[in-house]
């Protein structure tokens, strides 16, 4: 009965906080007596551990802001809505940082409690109301969550602990695991999930795992650790053991294509439709919405730094600068902070001409919205001014469309922050292929599948394994501004280092970006340290 007294305690807050424990928070109902009484009850505290990712910024709506930590944007509020990145790009990375640092920790932890008290009553459930086939699918989501929650930590943090039951009062506290622990619980879980889960692409099963999903998450976490040492700490050297296993995890997703439209899976309106989508938060305005289109239009938390602007090629396939089709533009009028308004935006828009589209489609000129969804698109500007980026670019990838003198603020936005799509499986395969057994065909296929839908030119045939490593990675950087990859990409890399000497030329806005070795990880936050009574202990980085 021990361990129900942890379980009442986060029922009836009042009596003693939950957080006073490393096991948070189960679903929430009225006793331990009448729920666990039939199958809906097991429905709801599943949904309850989708419910984490509403619950957290850093699994949703702050998922763009995670670029505010690398060489594509920058963050100007001080503010956990926005992971604190801000404070974390000058190197505020302390085990009392609230935001990113925190959140994810807790939050993991809360959802994965919950996975481990599905399991567990489930084994104990005699109902009759329930299917083998039932058991079998509540089983699956539960580990699929748990894997997918302990992938967070996995890329944050070096070492946490490992939890993979319902804890007592005994064992509240646990000590950290290796990180290679970790790893394999991870692909364990996913792997029993995949096997339990049928061919239903997430479009057959919105809001929900699938087994697509399963191994798209298991490539992505293979990838992190195929760029890591033996003891799972990133390096940069690639792990030619791990990119076989990136590259047949890939190869086992299936039932999934690019969709034509590069807004398909960012705007409500169209997300039902899309055949790309592998895995999403899910929203449905009004009942549920996010902040995705007030925070980053209306306040401009997302800065995007004009260096990404100018990585993207022109549409012959060389970089903006080099190719002919380069329109010139005067560089002192672009940075002017006195002359009119007008020209200076008049002149930024020139960047975007005879450009990868994906440019267009991702990024916009601070208080100019051209919305592909709207008539005689892109000649149907939209002007907001509330708050413009300071460093004259925002974001317009996941926005939401809205109208002459209508405010961002306004939009009740109900459209699914996308987390997994297709165009990332095919990056994966070519980056694993590339580094295993050089730029095959293979390798040229998937990247270039990526390309042309952006109507960009096949990559060159004779590239070096050097030179297809190189343009992987661009290509990385043109599919996925603002999804949340490039900052782990920078990581697994080792080429984070070079972020604030990049962001130091950014000509609007300075921020004073630091580095440290340590900043590879997060540190643990304070409060659980305090709490685990010496059995839990702080990175030693941070102590």
């Amino acid at each position: 009965m021990k361990k129900y007294i942890l379980y009442l305690a986060c029922l009836f807050p009042t009596l003693i906080s939950c957080d006073d424990f490393l096991q948070k928070d189960p679903p929430s109902s009225p006793s331990e007596s009448i729920f666990w009484q039939k199958k809906s009850d097991f429905e709801s505290a599943l949904n309850s551990c989708y419910s984490v990712a509403y619950d957290v910024n850093g699994f949703s709506e702050a998922l763009p802001s995670y670029d505010n930590l690398t060489d594509n944007s920058l963050c100007q509020f001080d503010e956990d809505t926005y992971g604190q990145t801000k404070r974390m790009m000058m190197g505020d990375i302390y085990p009392t940082t609230s935001g990113f640092v925190s959140g994810n920790f807790n939050g993991a932890y809360k959802a994965i409690a919950r996975c481990n008290l599905i399991l567990e009553k489930l084994n104990e459930y005699q109902g009759g109301d329930m299917t083998d086939a039932d058991r079998i699918y509540i089983v699956a989501q539960a580990k699929a969550l748990r894997a997918y929650y302990y992938h967070w930590l996995f890329l944050c943090y070096k070492e946490v602990p490992l939890v993979t039951e319902v804890l007592t009062l005994e064992n509240q506290y646990q000590p950290k695991a290796s990180r290679m622990e970790i790893y394999n619980q991870i692909m364990k879980d996913f792997k029993e999930a995949a096997d339990a889960l049928d061919e239903s692409t997430y479009m057959d099963t919105p809001g929900r795992f699938t087994k697509g999903a399963c191994f798209a998450y298991m490539a992505k976490t293979a990838m992190f650790l195929g760029w890591s040492d033996a003891n799972g700490i990133p390096n940069g050297v690639a792990n030619t053991e791990e990119m076989k296993n990136v590259i047949q995890y890939c190869e086992q997703v299936q039932g999934y294509s690019l969709d034509e439209d590069l807004r398909a899976a960012f705007v409500e309106s169209k997300q039902m439709s899309s055949k790309e989508t592998i895995f999403s938060v899910r929203y449905k305005s009004p009942d549920l919405t996010n902040g995705l289109t007030m925070n980053y239009a209306q306040w401009s938390s997302l800065q995007v730094q004009r260096n990404l602007v100018d990585a993207f090629e022109c549409t012959d396939g060389l970089p903006w600068g080099e190719s002919p089709l380069t329109v010139p533009v005067d560089e002192n009028l672009i940075n002017s902070t006195t002359a009119d308004q007008s020209a200076i935006t008049a002149e930024r828009e020139k960047l975007f001409e005879n450009r990868d589209k994906r440019l267009r489609y991702a990024i916009t000129a601070a208080t100019v919205y051209r919305f592909p969804e709207n008539p005689n698109y892109p000649d149907n500007a939209v002007y907001h001014a509330s708050e413009p980026s300071k460093t004259g670019f925002g974001p317009i990838r996941f926005v939401q469309p809205f109208s002459e003198g209508q405010s961002p603020q306004e939009i009740q936005c109900g459209a699914d922050v996308c987390l997994m799509r297709y165009a990332h499986v095919l990056l994966m395969l070519a980056e694993a292929e590339n580094e295993l057994n050089g730029p095959t065909q293979k390798a040229y296929d998937a990247i270039n599948q990526v390309r042309k839908r952006a109507e960009q030119p096949e990559l060159p045939q004779g590239l070096t394994k050097e030179q297809f490593r190189e343009r992987i990675r661009k290509e990385w950087r043109y599919e996925t501004p603002f999804e949340g990859w490039r900052y782990f990409q920078l990581k697994q890399w080792n080429l984070l280092k070079n972020v604030p000497e990049i962001v130091a030329k950014e000509p609007l806005y300075t921020v004073a970006a630091k580095y440290e070795d340590r900043f590879i990880f997060w540190p643990l936050p304070q409060a659980e340290i305090d709490k685990a009574n010496g059995v839990l202990v702080q990175d030693p980085a941070y102590n």
